[in-house]
């Protein structure tokens, strides 16, 4: 039945069967009233379910949509960006400590670059880095069969917990921490120890090689051998090799037996770039070529012989060599800015110039450049000579 289908006849039944109380509402407000309280409902029960949700629960279900919403709304502003105080993030708070610890680290790493660009430029160990330090050098076997020479600086208290002592002999430092070298973290092959015996009888190394030795295989890898052993002991004249008899060891690649001569002038080398297949740089002689003079030497310099040793030598920079009482002055044809160029490749320049000058026993001057300081170099009188080249850090030992 239809609210339409009620009239006055059927209200006024119901409204008789209701208990007497005393109201001076009059009917029709009192009819009003219990339709809305639901006392006319009628209706079948599969037309009922279109009406169970009735405007008092909306109502109270809107309420407590609120309830919950509100307080939500309230603890993320930012949902609404026009509420949100100035400079806050739109970032759930989680994601925005990760994106601050992000920032955080980029920030540091881009300080740590410009320290580095700044100061860690120079790649050589010069003397006031043996202050405190005993220098281990040795040569590592590159990717091209020939050896790159690094240094490294081990401070004086390990030293004396290794050896009980402060003055090891470059035989005593390599027999120690040849085999803690961590090559490959380098980017080298692993090559050290040598296979055998390191010994030394005054100023003259030994070398006790086993039978099956791998060092004369090829004419490449008695070269690289060679070569590593020029690097690694530098204060002896000669190397002598014997087999396991303590007899003189003549290697196939050679067909004779022959100290290997390690004096000075086995030193007097031209620096240039080499680059590792890892793309790591070093400055090395260019496959051991040597010079009877600084002035050859440093003329070598601007010049690259071929396609795995290039010339340091910035773009356009001519210069001229002279060397007077153990001074080797380099002077540049024009005024030369480094600020314009890459602070890499100069600082390569300057440290191959100086390095080149040091298997001399020379120290360089350099004239006619525009910064008188730079890099923690005083161009304004001769730089100290490098102790080494390639400095590496101490913790490649830790293996």
């Amino acid at each position: 039945m239809n609210h339409e289908d009620w009239n006055d006849k059927r209200i006024e039944e119901l409204l008789s069967k209701i208990p007497k109380i005393h109201d001076t509402r009059s009917k029709e407000e009192v009819f009003e009233r219990l339709k809305k309280d639901g006392i006319f409902e009628e209706e079948p029960p599969e037309k009922k379910k279109h009406h169970k949700i009735i405007p008092w629960m909306i109502a109270a279900c809107a309420v407590v949509f609120i309830a919950i919403l509100l307080p939500l709304l309230i603890k993320n502003p930012a949902t609404d960006e026009t509420t949100q105080p100035e400079g806050a993030s739109n970032t759930p708070p989680n994601q925005e400590m990760k994106t601050f610890d992000y920032n955080q680290k980029g920030q540091q790493e881009q300080l740590d670059s410009s320290i580095t660009t700044m100061a860690d430029l120079k790649t050589a160990v010069y003397p006031e880095e043996l202050e405190g330090n005993t220098l281990f050098r040795i040569g590592l076997a590159s990717d091209d069969a020939d050896s790159i020479p690094v240094t490294i600086l081990i401070p004086n208290t390990q030293i004396l917990r290794d050896f009980g002592k402060s003055d090891p002999t470059q035989v005593e430092l390599y027999n120690v921490y040849a085999s803690r070298l961590n090559e490959r973290l380098l980017g080298f092959m692993e090559y050290h120890p040598y296979a055998g015996e390191i010994s030394e009888r005054g100023d003259t190394v030994v070398h006790k090689l086993p039978e099956n030795h791998p060092y004369d295989t090829a004419s490449a890898t008695l070269s690289t051998y060679y070569a590593s052993l020029i690097d690694t002991f530098t204060d002896y004249r000669k190397i002598e090799f014997v087999d396991e008899n303590n007899q003189p060891l003549i290697f196939k690649e050679v067909g004779e037996e022959y100290p290997l001569q390690m004096g000075p002038e086995t030193r007097q080398y031209a620096y240039f770039k080499y680059v590792q297949n890892d793309g790591s740089e070093f400055l090395a002689p260019n496959f051991r070529e040597t010079f009877p003079t600084v002035e050859q030497a440093m003329e070598a310099l601007k010049t690259s012989t071929n396609d795995i040793y290039r010339s340091v030598i910035l773009p356009n920079a001519d210069y001229s060599a002279v060397e007077s009482n153990g001074v080797v002055r380099v002077t540049f044809s024009n005024p030369l800015d480094l600020s314009n160029y890459n602070q890499v490749e100069a600082m390569q320049m300057i440290e191959g110039m100086l390095l080149t000058a040091a298997g001399f026993g020379k120290s360089v001057q350099f004239e006619n450049i525009v910064q008188s300081d730079w890099q923690g170099f005083d161009f304004r009188k001769p730089l100290p000579i490098p102790a080494g080249p390639n400095k590496l850090p101490y913790t490649v030992l830790m293996n």
